[in-house]
């Protein structure tokens, strides 16, 4: 019997189509609560019923009146992001806000990479810190203070990445119905608003290089020869720009390579169509190497082997029993007391086989799974990075908690419909199995995207944000218009059967939901006014002294009522504080918690002061968050009556806890 032959990337279509089944799984279920799920069921469930009007409804728009109205779409982007910056700024914590101190310390002079551990321990931040320092040199130029500074870079490159993917859709699909689609998810979803645009961090450039990337691959072949010269350049340098930035991206190189091997050996014909690309896309890895030696080099960074974690540390955090493959702070603290670069290897050499032996075969798979269904779960990314908001208008903080539990609806739906349109297209594909030919483009969009999965599911710790590099991979891949049902099916108005069995379904849904026993939303975790940005003591951050009977204080608004308070404490400090209402002169005692101060009580909206005192006749080292031209908060930090007004406690006043 001949045995069909069977294109491979028809095979790799199909394990794509699986990782998406646990991804809408994901998305579905997680976080668990009924309510959330039904709404998000039910979205997917209109949306579906009718996307086949709003297909046939945009066919009679000409080219330029589906213009106009993206262009609409983006200038209404354009001006909400504006809007968040300026009224919702963010409080940023962890690597983000350790990479934009430093960035604006380089970008001041100062050339120190001594405040702490955290470069040592992960260098792979050091050259995204240096370019981004590059960056604020040219605002300080323009007398921009760093918050503008920074969100002006966050703004431009997040406004030119959904640029690059609207484009990208409206070119493959030929279809003005499916670009206005993904344009209004941009639109009336967190995407736009919330960590890409409020927090500078190398995810959103990788997603900007991926989307050029596979923007210049796609049109190569239309291209002229002096565009393919232009877009070539382009192509290296975001590589180059992409792998200094997040090196993870060298997962595109892996999936290059092989794309290359395979077609020499099966269709040297295919590999023809985008032979140059893939030579210049090798090209940009090749130039990425000397570029960040260059530029530590340049910056004074050099690396030190005794704070730095082996490579092995991350595979051996995301397979601890306790976690979910997760970062785990607990694991970092136990390799961190273990001193120098060659001990560290040796423990891991016992510990990693122990805990793959503990987990066992059904526990390794579990946690494959367990891992999947994170990284594509897109529920918690708007807050990413952020504590909350340092402050937030009144009108705004009455409706915070319906806002954010929308917000993650509406992007549970999104994520949903993309991931179960590209599942569509990988069955489509292993429908074609022994009549497709391997199309290189396809082959490595595909590649590409089962190679960051199988990385983060596989080797790797695990966040949902890492999922995100899936976004430029599923948009181009669902755009190809021969991976599209026929477009009389695509755009034919559902069957009588069809839509009673919606409406059947919907009234299940709206029951289910009104007898749910959880409600949608809660106020707990919702911040009032917060400033969580630290550079921390797990990374041995200096500490600032205070002299004996200093007083410390700060003034802070609340346009919310608020039922906790903490403010942060270096360990073992003895500080005596006060929370002070201006209005009344009310005052407040503090109670000690672990490395915290706290109160628990109802604070009306007004005007606060917390004030901290050494009582202790020696100095004491505080918690305190200082930055150069980066203001923390609406009020500065005064010492003695002295204002530092780019220092800041580390504080967070919440509806409940």
């Amino acid at each position: 019997m001949r045995i069909k032959k069977i294109s491979m990337t028809a095979i790799l279509a199909l394990l794509l189509a699986l990782m998406m089944v646990i991804g809408i799984i994901s998305n579905l279920l997680m976080p668990a609560n009924l309510k959330a799920t039904c709404l998000v069921l039910a979205g997917v469930l209109i949306i579906w019923y009718i996307k086949p009007r709003f297909l046939k409804w945009n066919e009679r728009l000409s080219e330029a009146n589906t213009t106009r109205i993206l262009t609409v779409i983006m200038l209404l982007i354009m001006v909400i992001q504006l809007l968040v910056i300026r009224f919702l700024p963010a409080s940023v914590y962890h690597d983000p806000f350790r990479v934009l101190v430093q960035a604006e310390q380089l970008s001041h002079g100062n050339l120190s990479w001594n405040d702490s551990v955290y470069f040592w321990r992960f260098p792979n931040n050091v050259s995204l810190t240096i370019l981004l320092s590059g960056w604020l040199k040219f605002t300080n130029l323009l007398h921009l203070d760093t918050y503008w500074g920074v969100h002006l870079l966050s703004f431009t490159l997040l406004d030119i990445f959904i640029f690059a993917i609207l484009r990208s859709v409206r070119r493959l699909s030929h279809q003005h119905g499916v670009t206005l689609l993904a344009a209004l998810f941009f639109l009336v979803s967190p995407f736009a608003y919330t960590y890409y645009l409020q927090v500078f961090y190398s995810d959103l450039p990788t997603l900007l290089c991926l989307a050029i990337v596979f923007n210049v691959l796609i049109g190569w072949s239309t291209f002229s020869h002096v565009k393919k010269i232009v877009t070539g350049v382009g192509l290296v340098l975001s590589v180059v720009v992409g792998e200094v930035v997040k090196p993870n991206l060298i997962v595109l190189l892996i999936a290059a390579v092989l794309v290359t091997v395979w077609l020499l050996l099966k269709d040297r014909q295919q590999l023809n169509l985008i032979k140059m690309p893939l030579i210049l896309i090798i090209l940009g890895f090749v130039l990425a190497v000397p570029t960040s030696v260059g530029l530590k080099s340049a910056s004074h960074f050099h690396n030190n082997n005794e704070y730095a974690f082996p490579a092995t540390h991350w595979i051996w955090m995301s397979y601890n029993p306790q976690g979910d493959g997760r970062y785990q702070s607990s694991d970092v603290q136990l390799l961190s007391s273990i001193q120098g670069k060659q001990a560290k290897q040796n423990y891991l050499k016992k510990a990693l086989p122990q805990r793959l032996e503990t987990l066992g075969p059904v526990g390794i798979g579990r946690r494959w799974i367990e891992k999947a269904g994170i990284l594509l779960n897109v529920s918690l990314m708007p807050q990413a990075y952020t504590g909350g908001f340092v402050a937030a208008p009144k009108l705004y903080q009455k409706f915070e908690p319906q806002l954010s539990a929308l917000g993650m609806v509406i992007m549970r739906v999104g994520f949903i419909l993309l991931y179960a349109e590209t599942l569509l297209r990988c069955l489509r594909l292993w429908r074609r199995r022994s009549q497709l030919t391997d199309d290189p483009r396809i082959m490595l969009t595909v590649l590409t995207a089962l190679g960051y999965i199988a990385f983060h599911t596989l080797l790797w710790e695990t966040e949902s944000r890492y999922g995100q590099v899936m976004i430029p991979l599923l948009g181009i891949l669902c755009a190809i218009p021969n991976l599209a049902l026929d477009s009389d099916k695509r755009n034919q108005f559902r069957t009588k059967s069809e839509s009673w069995l919606t409406f059947g379904a919907l009234v299940l849904i709206v029951g289910t939901y009104a007898t749910a026993p959880h409600a949608l939303y809660n106020n707990r975790g919702h911040d009032v006014a917060e400033q969580q940005s630290q550079l921390s003591l797990q990374f041995d951050a200096k500490k600032t002294q205070i002299r004996p009977y200093d007083t410390l204080s700060q003034q802070v608004t609340l346009n919310h009522q608020a039922r906790y308070f903490e403010v942060s404490l270096a360990p073992a400090a003895e500080f005596s504080g006060t929370l002070i209402n201006e209005r009344t002169q009310q005052h407040y005692e503090l109670f000690r918690a672990y490395k915290a101060l706290t109160l628990k009580r109802t604070l009306p909206t007004g005007q606060y002061r917390i004030q901290l005192r050494n009582d202790l006749q020696r100095s004491q080292s505080v918690l305190i968050t200082k930055t150069q031209s980066y203001r923390l908060a609406p009020y500065p930090l005064e010492i003695d009556q002295h204002p530092h007004p780019y220092w800041s406690f580390v504080y967070k006043f919440a509806r409940a806890r």
